[in-house]
C-alpha cells in the first residue's frame, strides 16, 4: 500500500541524552531532550534522524531511528529511541550517546520522517506485527492508541529469534492486562530448550488466532520479505494490502511477491 498522506515538515533540533536504560544485554532505550518550551512535532510510528560522529573521524553520519515513545503534551520535549547492540557499528552508536550523556555535549536530530504513522479508525480491529527491534514502532502507536482509547481492539505479535532478545515484556503483560481487548503474543521463529511459548512464522501464529482479518488494519514492522510475506500470506483471511502500514512501504517498495 502507498500510504498517501500529508506530514508535517522536517525540523532540526539540538538536543541533549538525559537517560540511558538497559533493557536487556543489548538493547538500550535512549531519552533525548530538547530545551525547555521546544515541541518535537511528530506522530506516532514516525522516525528521526540522529547525527553521530560514530568513527571519531570528523564525519558526523546520520543515522534512522524508530521514535519509541508517543508525544505527551506535559512533556512535548522528550523523545525516545530503542537502540539494539547487533553490530560493532551499532556498539559505537551506543557508546558515542553515552559519551554525549556524561559530557552532557548537545546532538543533532532531524523528525519527523515516515508515513506508516497511526492514522485509522480506532472503532475497527488492529493487528500490529513486529519481528525483533520493530517492535519500538509498535511501543509507541499502542501507547498513542490507549491514551486515545483504553478500550480498543488490539492484537500484537513480536517475534524474535532467542527468548532473551525480548524486552519491556512487564509494560506489554501489563497493559493486556489492564486492557480487556488487548492481546499480547511472544513467538520464537523456531523451539529452544526452555521455551514454552509458542514458535513458527509470524503469519503462522496469526492464522492459528484468527478467521477473518478483512475489517482490520494491520501495522507491520520488520524486513521486507516478513512484512511483504505476512500480508501475502493474511490476504487469505480477508487482510488487504491498502489497510496495511509499514515502513517497507517506503524504502523497500514491493517488486514481486515474497515468501514470509
Amino acid at each position: 500500500m502507498k500510504n498517501e498522506v500529508k506530514t508535517s515538515p522536517v525540523a532540526h533540533y539540538d538536543v541533549c541524552v538525559t537517560k540511558i536504560e538497559s533493557l536487556n544485554k543489548h538493547t538500550f532505550e535512549i531519552e533525548l531532550l530538547a530545551p525547555e518550551g521546544t515541541v518535537l512535532n511528530y506522530k506516532s510510528g514516525q522516525y528521526l534522524k540522529l547525527e553521530l560522529d560514530v568513527n571519531n573521524d570528523g564525519q558526523p553520519l546520520w543515522l534512522s531511528y524508530t521514535i519509541s515513545s508517543r508525544l505527551e503534551a506535559d512533556k512535548p520535549n522528550r523523545v525516545s529511541l530503542i537502540i539494539q547492540v547487533v553490530s560493532d557499528f551499532s556498539g559505537k552508536v551506543v557508546d558515542c550517546l553515552f559519551a554525549a550523556k556524561a559530557s552532557n555535549q548537545p546532538v543533532k536530530i532531524v523528525l519527523a520522517m515516515g508515513k506508516a504513522f497511526l492514522q485509522t479508525n480506532l472503532d475497527q480491529p488492529h493487528l500490529f506485527v513486529a519481528a525483533g527491534s520493530g517492535i519500538s514502532k509498535i511501543k509507541c502507536i499502542t501507547e498513542e492508541i490507549l491514551h486515545r482509547d483504553p478500550d480498543a481492539n488490539i492484537n500484537i505479535y513480536w517475534s524474535n529469534r532467542h527468548s532473551d532478545d525480548f524486552f519491556l515484556l512487564e509494560q506489554f503483560h501489563n497493559w493486556a492486562t489492564t486492557h480487556k481487548n488487548l492481546n499480547f503474543h511472544t513467538i520464537l521463529e523456531s523451539a529452544q530448550p526452555g521455551w514454552t511459548g509458542r514458535t513458527g512464522f509470524l503469519y503462522e501464529v496469526i492464522q492459528q488466532d484468527h478467521i477473518d482479518l478483512k475489517e482490520t488494519h494491520a501495522y507491520l514492522c520488520g524486513s521486507p520479505q516478513m512484512v511483504y510475506g505476512t500480508i501475502d500470506q493474511l490476504n487469505a483471511l480477508g487482510l488487504e494490502e491498502r489497510n496495511c502500514y509499514s515502513d517497507v512501504f517506503e524504502f523497500s517498495p514491493r517488486a514481486e511477491k515474497l515468501e514470509a
